[in-house]
């Protein structure tokens, strides 16, 4: 049989066990009551437009990018895009960085591509042939077509994106560009020349 010593060293590992684990489920709550808080959230839409490579990590879970951006300047309509990424948001410098995860998504975004093609000249000396040479780039670009979507790391449940939400169309143009742009110009090596690619967030009066 047990005697009393035995029974309260029992008592208190478990106590420990169970404590260790509290501990554990308190942590992830915090971290998903601040997820979901609005101005957490606007402040990590602000970090990402002013202050992403000092304070925000990001790393590609997935990528592809879909549609008919590689036909012809007439054909061309619709570009798809998958963009999934984990996220590292150092938002208190005396605390571990906040992980999530951040999605950008669309199965049609509008889109219209230009350009100038010169298909050279040949059959003459070699001094007087002219290889063929072109440009292309995209003159309509429907940014706000892309989804944006938060959710908890790893589990993957979603967060609610309040504060991307409320903004203004121009923030919510500018975030997406932030994250997308790079990408999307590599994977198709064109080039994004329409209006709103002037707007900085430093003319737009919002952090």
């Amino acid at each position: 049989m047990f005697d009393k010593n035995s029974i309260k060293i029992i008592n208190e590992e478990i106590g420990k066990f169970d404590f260790l684990g509290n501990e554990d489920q308190s942590k992830e709550q915090e971290i998903i009551d601040l997820l979901q808080n609005e101005d957490f959230q606007k402040q990590f839409i602000c970090d990402s437009l002013l202050n992403k490579k000092s304070k925000i990590k990001e790393e590609v879970r997935y990528s592809n990018i879909g549609g008919n951006w590689e036909e012809d300047f007439e054909d061309t309509n619709k570009m798809t895009i998958e963009y999934f990424l984990h996220i590292a948001y150092q938002y208190d410098q005396t605390k571990d960085p906040i992980k999530f995860e951040l999605d950008f998504y669309s199965e049609n975004i509008e889109i219209s591509k230009t350009g100038w093609y010169d298909k050279g000249r040949t059959g003459g000396t070699t001094d007087s042939d002219i290889a063929p040479s072109g440009e292309a780039w995209f003159n309509k670009f429907n940014w706000n077509n892309i989804e944006v979507s938060m959710a908890t790391t790893p589990d993957g449940d979603e967060i609610k994106f309040v504060a991307f939400e409320k903004a203004p169309p121009k923030i919510q143009t500018l975030f997406i560009r932030e994250y997308t742009e790079s990408y999307i110009g590599r994977y198709t090596n064109l080039g994004v020349r329409t209006p709103e690619m002037r707007d900085d967030i430093k003319n737009v009066p919002y952090c």
